[in-house]
């Protein structure tokens, strides 16, 4: 069995998030996207789905260094889970450090915005029904929309990765899995 990290929901606010990233606030601040030469701004929506077990346990992380990105729920909600950048960005991908101990989770409504610096580990989870949110991301030229799906194994397959983001399956990797708590 995987040790289980457990990680307790928050509400978003610029202070508690400001380790990560920037909480977008009416009136307080602009926000420019950040994508390294090779890349572009993009926006899309996307459509996430609450687990059909109600399990709110995370073993899949991303993190990437060429650009920052915002996640904006324009319908239901969604919970943002974080870590620091890894201290170690010159290891092997697969060997980036992921702070256990600094992990935090946020939750977002709709109508909030937060946007994550390059570098910090991030995972999403919906925790009723579904959310429809706004994902202010990088793209290349002839890139298309990124999805995923959980195959039978309990893994996720990624169509279409992208070689400037890594995703780490934790159970897999250091044999964690984060449980988030409501």
């Amino acid at each position: 069995m995987p040790q289980v990290v457990k990680v307790k929901v928050q509400p978003l606010t610029a202070e508690a998030f400001g380790p990560y990233g920037i909480v977008m606030e009416e009136g307080k601040r602009i926000v420019f996207p950040e994508v390294e030469e090779g890349g572009r701004p993009a926006l899309e929506f996307q459509r996430s789905r609450a687990r059909r077990s109600g399990n709110h346990a995370l073993a899949h992380f991303a993190v990437h260094f060429s650009y920052r990105q915002t996640f904006i729920p324009v319908q239901g909600s969604m919970i943002l889970v974080v870590a620091p950048p890894p201290r170690n960005r010159q290891a092997r991908r697969q060997d980036y450090e992921l702070d256990y101990e600094r992990l935090a989770a946020f939750s977002l409504s709709p109508g909030q915005a937060a946007d994550i610096n390059k570098g910090v580990w991030h995972s999403a989870i919906v925790p009723q029904h579904e959310c429809l949110w706004v994902n202010a991301t990088r793209k290349d030229a002839g890139e298309g929309v990124n999805r995923t799906r959980i195959n039978e194994r309990g893994k996720v397959e990624w169509r279409d990765p992208r070689p400037y983001i890594e995703f780490v399956d934790i159970r897999e990797r250091d044999d964690r899995i984060v449980e988030v708590e409501l």
